[in-house]
Parts: C-alpha cells; structure tokens; sequence
C-alpha cells in the first residue's frame, strides 16, 4: 500500500512502491523523486519542469521545453550556430560548392586556402567557354559589339542575380530601323547565351564562382569585372575599336567613353 505523509508546509508525499515517491502542494506544483539515482522531477503549476540530478547539476524547461536558467526562469542563450567549413579551391574551381552572394566570394578570398590561385583575368577565365563573338564574327562591328555586350552583361547580371540586362536605351538618329533591330537580336543573343553558359551544371557554377570572386579581387566593383570581359571578349574578336574607346555602363546598360 502507497503511504501518504503530511509535510511542515502543507504538501503531501506519497510512496509510490517502485522506488519513487510524489509530493504535491496545494498550487498544483508536484515533484517526484526516484531512490535509485537521487535525481528529481519537479513540475510547476505553469507547467515547467525543473529536473535535479545526483551530483547537483539542474535543468529547467518551460512548458514549450525552452530551456531556462535555473536560478532566474529566463530564457538560456542559443548555443552558437556551427560555422560552415570553408570550401576548398577545388571545389570552387570545379563547381561542386556554388558562391551564393559577392560577400561570401569575399569571405572566401579571405579564408579560403589557394583562393586567390583561382582569381583570374577576364581573357583567361572566358578561354573555357565558346566566345560569343564567334557567332557573329561576319556580322558588321556594330551589331557584332551589341552581341558581346549582351553577352557580358549576361554573364554580370547572372552572376549577381540581377535578372535580365535590359536592352540599352538611347538616340539611334543615325541607325536605319533595320539596323536598330539587328542589334537588338544580336544583344538579346548574347544575353540568352550567357544565360546558357551560368546555366551548365557544374561548369556553370564553376563560371559564376569566377565571376564573383574576380569582382571581390576587383574590390567588389562589378563594372570592372564587367570591362574586363568586355575588352578581352572584344579583343578575342579583333574589335579593337570597341576594346580600346568604348566602356560599358554600371548597373545601367549602354556603352560610353571609355
């Protein structure tokens, strides 16, 4: 049979037989405590729970189990999330780990062992991918140069999530209506084929990696990685014109002065 024991402060213990025992009060607070290991559960009329071990150690827990100090029933802080361990060169090179933003190609610069052997210039790190110039090499020079800007602005815009590069905006006075359309196709081209190229599993993402981490190197200015491309893609097909006094704008599109 159970036996029940009125204490000094009014609660009531009770043996349960199997080694543990059970005191209420009259809140509704009750606590159970096992002879085996010494350890206590207490539970409180809120319904958190208060758990006491042997060698004197605590736990305490609201009702929804967030953990609680013992001593002042406020909220314990969150144990410090893991740092995610740095990629290596060769997973950045190879696609297999994919650079999300500008500031984690910078972080990486910064932590990434043999990072920085991977930085490359704009003619090397084209050299992999079929030159959008190529396409229109018997184009004339102008719609030929409206292909490669799509194409780079695609690879930039790409890179950084920005969407779609919008066709540049500006006077055409001296452009036939046929002319004018020509240039549209060949930028929305380029800007397809960049689309394309980000878009190749791993040798897409391996393609963005660069992009981002040659724009940290370049003090996280997109419009010189931007330029960069833009020369060596215009140089790789013999426009020079365009290579040595022609700019691209930044983050609008268009062409000026270099």
């Amino acid at each position: 049979m159970s036996e029940t024991v009125v204490n000094t402060d009014g609660s009531t213990t009770v043996d349960n037989g199997d080694g543990t025992s059970t005191t209420t009060w009259g809140d509704g607070t009750y606590q159970v405590d096992y002879a085996a290991d010494g350890s206590s559960m207490r539970v409180f009329s809120n319904g958190n729970v208060l758990n006491t071990y042997a060698d004197g150690t605590r736990t305490y827990n609201d009702q929804n189990g967030v953990a609680l100090d013992p001593d002042t029933g406020q909220p314990l802080a969150p144990p410090p999330a893991p740092e995610a361990p740095t990629p290596t060169s060769g997973e950045i090179e190879t696609g297999v780990h994919l650079i999300t933003t500008l500031v984690e190609a910078g972080l990486i610069l910064a932590r990434a062992e043999g990072a920085l052997a991977i930085v490359e210039p704009a003619n090397a790190l084209l050299m992999p991918i079929t030159m959008a110039g190529e396409i229109w090499h018997a184009l004339d020079s102008a719609p030929r140069a409206y292909g490669t800007m799509g194409h780079c602005y695609g690879l930039m815009y790409g890179a950084l999530d920005m969407g779609e590069p919008a066709y540049p905006q500006g006077p055409y006075s001296l452009d036939s209506a046929e002319t004018i359309e020509q240039k549209q196709a060949r930028y929305a081209e380029g800007v397809q084929l960049a689309a394309g190229q980000l878009a190749d599993g791993a040798n897409g993402t391996a393609m963005r990696n660069k992009l981002l981490l040659r724009t940290a190197y370049l003090g996280s200015d997109p419009s010189r990685t931007l330029n960069e491309i833009w020369k060596a893609s215009c140089l790789a097909t013999d426009d020079e014109f365009y290579a040595n006094h022609l700019a691209l704008m930044w983050p609008d599109t268009g062409m000026t002065e270099a």
